[in-house]
This record gives structure tokens, C-alpha cells and sequence, in this order.
């Protein structure tokens, strides 16, 4: 969205009649007729770039103001609905909603309505050069002071943890309950295992089972030609797509953007670390600004509404991944799988937290395995998951820790050959990460119960069987060879073909005589997982240096809003101004106001012309003014804060809602007011109400 002098008269241009007229008076007095808006729109600008009015804003600016200035400009583009989750948490709805209006009102942002019916936010550009410097991304991250550090050890994800998981789960029948979760004899069995992480192996079991990982049928089985697609990304990759669909189903493309943003946004966590709450707007902004914000490109990235809306259109409206629900949920994985670490406690009490260290893997020639009696291995740690997997699909998991323990059983062995491993492959994959010679007894009883196994075997599949002339050419046949399972004889192979391949397209293209064949289907195509890239820090997260061409560091040679004493000094000279001037005492107490709140800055604003005629606030005795203000608020679509008393007379209740309706009764009116994005309607008696306020914005 371009964001320039002519965009910025244009919105002002555009405002309702009664707003724009408002400003007008505020800052350039009385209006001359006839009029032309634009070149009132031209002349409010000469007074901006005044440099002593521009000097006296930007005196008057507050360090709530940087925030929310700072917000906008680091999101520039962004819609207000979005906006005002970024500040969940932070303020009130109807604080927010003010505040917004106030820096409107100062001429510091405007809004411009696009097609898609959003409004969005953008700094004033006739300010901006000299707003700019004041403009820190500390305003709205602040580094926070450790107190305390934290002394406990940090649990962190590793390979040799998922192989252990995976590996518990292959040789235990695990069944879940009806909302997802581990049954009683899961966490039990789990618990031996991992004692201490129940709820990290809730996360992986919903994580696996939302990747395709794991299936869940009479009990959850482990894909195995996913998991090796899984194995082959890099361990940050892997742990950032764990958190991603550890919080919610997602589609492709949204879980790509989720992984992503998470990979970003701990990798702009700066050395001594951020709160969460800090972390949570980091990834917020990053998400608005899209993939392209490490690049420092301008690109914006459309709405960001509930938090980081990307793949929006491509996920069900239930599982909407960009919300701050969403966010919360991963970032909450992010600490519970060790991706993100807690460092201490700030001089406020808060959790400080860092990115967490991941271990390093191995040369590829190290032989972490050793065989010990009875059966049992150790495992050291340091080799990748694609190692461990084809290491740990024959063994069966006893306890995990700096070197687990796993052992070689009948049931572990017996799952391996169904997958296809046959005796050499085991003995082989032993021999490639053991660094002695495998103990003879268990080498015989391993053949055993291959022998046991393989007494009798029961196929299911495509079976290709070709005449005596033809097996030459079938087995140099890369088409052929390519879906081969296992030859059974010679000239009869198993094929593993995709369910939804076209037969008599297969043998055409593979140069055999076409036939129609009726038999059951296999597994479809395995895909490979979304690409990321690594995590990396955009400019302005470093704390100086440029990005998208803006300052991302506060000049020290410019002047600073929390000069408080200067600020202090204009706003009494004002009011002595206004004290010293023949005004009613209404009148008086308007311009008092809009003193107070930082809307007059020069004492030519401080005249009749300045006061406001419009109310936006009414008393419980004013009916009238009640029944106006809730009627205009619903014309122009505006929020409204309600004071009223609660049911059981204990007090007073606050209540912001957009109203919906309004009906006159003989001596009342009923509003029904929507709140919660329309999730609850509320129909309330006006004449209950103690304070109404417009929330104008």
C-alpha cells in the first residue's frame, strides 16, 4: 500500500463531512467559504511541516503513543482488526478504540478503506520524515533486565528422542480417546520411558498424527515411508513442523507458513532474550510482513487478522492456523519440545526466554551402538533420525536418556521384517554403528525367528508375473524396477504401485502388453514435506542499521518524547492561555480537554473554532443523548462502551459491543448489542445504562 502525501489527502478528503470539518477548525481555525476540501486537505499539511508545530507533536508524543506509532510503522498496512489483536492482552478494547482515535485526531495516522471492505492503518507522510527517528522497535519489545537466572536444566528435543518415541510406539498397541488425547495405559507405558514429559509426548503424539506421521486405526501405526521423507529434513526443520501441527491441523501451505514464521521468529531472538509476551508480537510482525521480512523488502502480505492469517484460504474456518489462540499454542509447544528455553526471571517478574541450543549431530562415521548381554543396546547420542530410524525399527525402546537403552526381541524383529528388512539388513545397519563384532548368540536367534517368520508368507498387492523370455527385460526395466517390492520367483514380482496409477498407461509406458488387472489397491504416493528455509533476523530486529529504507534505531541527536519536562511546559502554557481568554465556561472546559489530550499545540488553535460540537458521551439521567449516540453509532458501524449495573446489584459492569439494533418501547428503547465477534448478542435496557461512550473511530 503506497503511502504518500496525495494518499494521505486524499483519506483526509474522504472523512464524513462532521470529521473532516472537525479537524479543519482543530488546526486551522475558522473555514472560509466556499470551501474546496482538497485545498484545505493542502493547507493542513503547510501546517504540519511547520517546523514549530511539528517540533511541538512531536514534544507531546507519550511513550503509549510510541507504541502504538511504532506498531504502525513496523506493520505498515496493516487492517485495524488485526491491529487491535496485536494489542490483545495490552489494553482494553474501548482504551484501544481511543487511542486510535486520539492519534487520528493529531494527525499522527489515518485510515484508508480498500475493496476488500478492511481499513487499514498507515502514518501520517507529511510527519513521518521527522516521526521517524523517534520510531524504535524496543518500544514495542523491549529488552528486559535478568533478575534471576533460571538454574534448572532445559529439556530439549533431539533425534535420538523422536527415534525412542516412535520406536515405543511401533512396538506398543496405543489406542487414544475421542478428543485426541493418550490413554491412561499410553501415558503409563510413555511415563517409563520419559518420565516427566507427559505433556510433550501429547504434543508429538498430535503433532505425528497431523503430519501423517502416525494413522490411527484399532491402534496408531507408524507410517514408515512418511516418517523417512521426515528424517531427511534437517533437526530445526523437523522440531519447527513438530510445533506447527502440534496446535492445530493444518493445510499444506499453512503449515509451510506456520513452520516458517516459527523458524524466523526464534531466530530474531536476540542473546538475552525476550519475554513472551515480546515474542509473541515478534512473531507478529514478522508475519505481517510476510516470507519476504529477513529480505527487507516492502511487500506487504494483506491482512493479518487473529494473528498471522496466512494460508487463510486454505485451511477450514475451525482450524484457522493465524490467530492468537494458534500463536499461543505453538509458542507454548516451542518451550515444551526445548526450542525455545527459559533463561530467567525479568526485574518484573516475567519469564525471560531465548532460543535454545540444539544439539549438534555427529560425523557420519561415528559407531554409537553397543551390544551388551541379554540382548540390550545402548545408544549414544549424535546420529541423525534418518539414521535411527532403519537402527531402531528392529529394537524396542527400554528407557531414554543421555544414552538410552533399547533391546532386541521377537516382536521388535518380527515388525522389522514386515517392513522388508530381512537378516542382512539388520546384521548390516548393526555392523555399520556398532564398533564391535555382533555377539554370535544373538545373530543366531535372530535368523531363527526370520526362519519362524518366513516358514509361511502371505502377499497383498499387484503381482507382475512375465514369460521366461521377458525377465531380462523386466529387470533392467527401470519403470518396472523402480515399483518392485520383492521377487518372488523368477518372473513373478510384487509391485508396490501408487492406488491411483492407470494400469494400462503402467505397461504401455514400461513397454509390456496392456491387461486389465483386478486386485487391491496400495498406498498412494508418499509427498515430500513443504521446503523451508533457514530461520533468519530482519534488519530491524537488530537494533540499528536500516530496514525497508526506515531507521530501526532511535537517533540519539533527535529529540525525545520522554522529555517530559518540555512537554509539561507546553501543555501549561497552554492552559494558561486559555485561562487568560473571554471564553464561556463551556467552551473552557471543551478546549481544556482537548488540551489535556494533546490535541491543540500551538495557542492559535485555542479558540471558539477548536471546540468540538459532536458528543460522543452521555450520562445514565440523558436518555436522548443515550438513544442519539447508540443511533449514529450503528449507522456509521462504530463500537460502543456500556457502564451499567450488574444483576446482583454488587457493583457496576463495562461492556464494549458493536450495537446491531435499536427499538423504541413506550418509555424505554432496547439495544442488542453484538459482542465477541458476533459470537453472543446481548439485549440491554437503555435505560439501565449509567454511562454510554461512542467509540468513534
Amino acid at each position: 500500500m503506497e503511502n504518500t502525501i496525495n494518499t494521505w489527502a486524499e483519506a483526509i478528503s474522504a472523512l464524513p463531512d462532521k470529521d473532516f470539518f472537525n479537524l479543519m477548525r482543530l488546526y486551522l481555525g475558522k473555514i472560509q467559504t466556499p470551501y474546496n476540501k482538497q485545498r484545505l486537505a493542502s493547507q493542513l499539511a503547510s501546517f504540519l511541516k511547520t517546523p514549530k508545530n511539528t517540533k511541538a507533536i512531536l514534544t507531546l508524543l507519550t511513550a503509549k503513543d510510541l507504541e502504538f506509532l511504532s506498531a504502525v510503522y513496523f506493520m505498515e498496512g496493516i487492517d485495524k482488526e488485526a491491529f487491535l489483536q496485536f494489542f490483545t492482552g495490552s489494553y482494553q478494547i474501548s482504551e484501544f478504540y481511543t487511542k486510535l482515535a486520539n492519534l487520528r485526531d493529531r494527525l499522527l495516522i489515518y485510515s484508508v478503506t480498500k475493496d476488500d471492505g478492511k481499513t487499514y492503518l498507515l502514518l501520517n507522510p507529511v510527519i513521518l520524515p521527522s516521526l521517524e527517528p523517534l520510531l524504535n522497535i524496543e518500544e514495542l519489545l523491549p529488552r528486559p533486565q535478568v533478575m534471576n537466572l533460571n538454574m534448572d536444566d532445559n529439556f530439549v528435543l533431539t533425534q535420538e528422542f523422536l527415534a525412542s518415541f516412535i520406536c515405543c510406539v511401533r512396538n506398543n498397541t496405543f489406542t487414544l480417546k475421542t478428543d485426541g488425547s493418550l490413554k491412561k495405559n499410553a501415558i503409563n507405558r510413555l511415563e517409563e520411558i520419559f518420565p516427566g514429559r507427559e505433556k510433550c509426548m501429547q504434543l508429538l503424539m498430535t503433532a505425528f498424527l497431523n503430519l501423517g506421521l502416525f494413522h490411527e486405526s484399532k491402534k496408531v501405526d507408524v507410517d514408515d515411508d512418511k516418517l523417512l521423507k521426515f528424517a531427511k529434513l534437517s533437526p530445526k526443520q523437523q522440531y519447527a513442523f513438530l510445533c506447527a501441527a502440534s496446535s492445530t491441523h493444518l493445510s499444506r501451505e499453512g503449515l509451510r507458513k506456520q513452520s516458517q514464521l516459527l523458524l524466523d521468529t526464534i531466530a530474531s531472538i536476540p542473546q538475552d532474550g525476550l519475554t513472551e509476551k515480546s515474542i509473541l508480537r515478534l512473531a507478529f510482525i514478522l508475519g505481517q510482513k510476510g516470507d519476504s521480512a529477513g529480505a527487507g523488502s516492502a511487500a506487504l502480505k494483506g491482512r493479518f487478522a487473529q494473528i498471522l492469517e496466512a494460508a487463510r484460504a486454505q485451511q477450514k474456518p475451525e482450524d484457522a492456523a493465524q490467530n492468537k489462540d494458534f500463536l499461543d499454542r505453538m509458542m507454548d509447544s516451542a518451550v515444551e519440545f526445548g526450542f525455545i528455553q527459559k533463561k530467567g526471571l525479568s526485574t518484573d517478574g516475567e519469564e525471560i526466554y531465548t532460543a535454545a541450543e540444539l544439539q549438534a549431530l555427529a560425523p557420519q562415521n561415528i559407531k554409537p551402538v553397543n551390544i551388551e548381554s541379554a540382548f540390550s543396546v545402548s545408544l549414544m547420542p549424535g546420529l541423525a533420525l534418518s539414521s535411527l530410524l532403519p537402527l531402531t525399527h528392529f529394537l524396542d525402546v527400554k528407557s531414554y536418556g543421555i544414552v538410552s537403552q533399547f533391546e532386541i526381541t521377537k516382536t521388535s524383529a518380527t515388525s522389522a521384517f514386515d517392513s522388508g528388512m530381512d537378516v542382512e539388513k539388520i546384521f548390516k545397519t548393526l555392523e555399520t554403528f556398532c564398533p564391535y563384532e555382533i555377539p554370535q548368540n544373538m545373530k543366531v536367534n535372530i535368523q531363527e525367528w526370520y526362519n519362524s517368520y518366513s516358514a509361511a508368507v502371505l502377499y497383498h498387492g499387484f503381482v507382475l508375473k512375465v514369460a521366461k523370455e521377458n525377465i531380462a527385460f523386466a529387470e533392467n526395466n527401470p519403470k518396472i524396477q523402480k515399483y518392485v517390492q520383492e521377487k518372488l520367483t523368477d518372473g513373478i514380482y510384487l509391485l508396490n504401485l501408487p492406488e491411483d496409477i492407470n494400469i494400462n498407461a503402467f505397461f504401455e509406458e514400461c513397454g509390456l502388453p496392456a491387461k486389465n488387472l483386478k486386485t487391491a489397491v496400495t498406498k498412494a504416493e508418499v509427498l515430500d514435506f513443504p521446503l523451508l528455509r533457514d530461520g533468519r533476523k530482519p534488519a530491524f530486529v537488530n537494533g540499528a542499521g536500516h530496514v525497508d529504507g526506515r531507521l530501526g534505531v532511535r537517533s540519539e541527536s533527535c529529540p525525545s518524547s520522554s522529555n517530559a519536562e518540555e512537554a509539561e511546559n507546553l501543555l501549561v502554557s497552554l492552559e494558561k492561555k486559555l485561562a487568560s481568554m473571554e471564553l464561556d465556561k463551556n467552551q473552557k472546559e471543551n478546549l481544556a480537554n482537548r488540551i489535556k489530550n494533546r490535541l491543540i499545540v500551538t495557542a492559535e488553535q485555542l479558540s471558539s473554532e477548536a471546540v468540538r460540537t459532536e458528543i460522543l458521551e452521555a450520562d445514565g439521567m440523558d436518555f436522548t443523548g443515550k438513544f442519539y449516540l447508540i443511533d449514529a453509532a450503528i449507522k456509521e458501524g462504530d463500537l460502543v462502551e456500556i457502564k451499567m449495573p450488574q444483576a446482583n446489584g454488587a457493583g457496576y459492569s463495562t461492556i464494549v459491543g458493536t450495537p446491531r439494533n435499536l427499538e423504541r418501547m413506550e418509555s424505554d428503547a432496547i439495544l442488542t448489542l453484538a459482542l465477541k465477534d458476533e459470537e453472543e448478542h446481548l439485549n440491554i435496557n437503555v435505560s439501565r445504562i449509567t454511562h454510554l461512550r461512542r467509540l468513534h473511530f
